[in-house]
């Protein structure tokens, strides 16, 4: 087994390889990936908080009933202005750089978004009536 430390975004973290046959015992198992390049398998295991923190805390937020609940309306809700903003607006990605550029853009496609909405279902729908 080899392994090597390294940092991303100020987290370290250790990097493991292992051959194949290595893996049948290991309690890491679960987080290995394949690589296409070799038959050695390999774990990045990072320490301290952070992302890796956060991501933690919302896998077990959604893990409840109550959260699967929640997190299957936002698949009604959010993920079809996404899908129509993508494939409609064919915003697949931002033709601009820069934090505050990208962000900009990403308004006015909102706005384009809602502009059509109003254009397809009238004002009632906006609550102005």
């Amino acid at each position: 087994m080899k392994n090597r430390n390294f940092e991303v975004k100020g987290r370290k973290a250790v990097a493991y390889q292992a051959p194949k046959a290595a893996c049948c015992g290991c309690h890491l198992r679960d987080k290995c990936l394949r690589s296409k390049k070799t038959e050695a398998r390999q774990v990045h295991i990072f320490s301290g908080g952070g992302i890796g923190k956060l991501t933690d805390e919302m896998r077990e937020k959604i893990d409840t009933v109550e959260g699967r609940t929640m997190y299957s309306k936002r698949l009604g809700i959010v993920e079809p202005v996404f899908a129509n903003i993508r494939t409609h607006k064919r915003l697949d990605h931002f033709t601009l750089a820069g934090k505050e550029k990208v962000n900009i853009q990403w308004l006015l496609y909102c706005m384009v978004h809602n502009v059509g909405k109003l254009a397809a279902f009238g004002l009632s729908y906006s609550g102005v009536a």
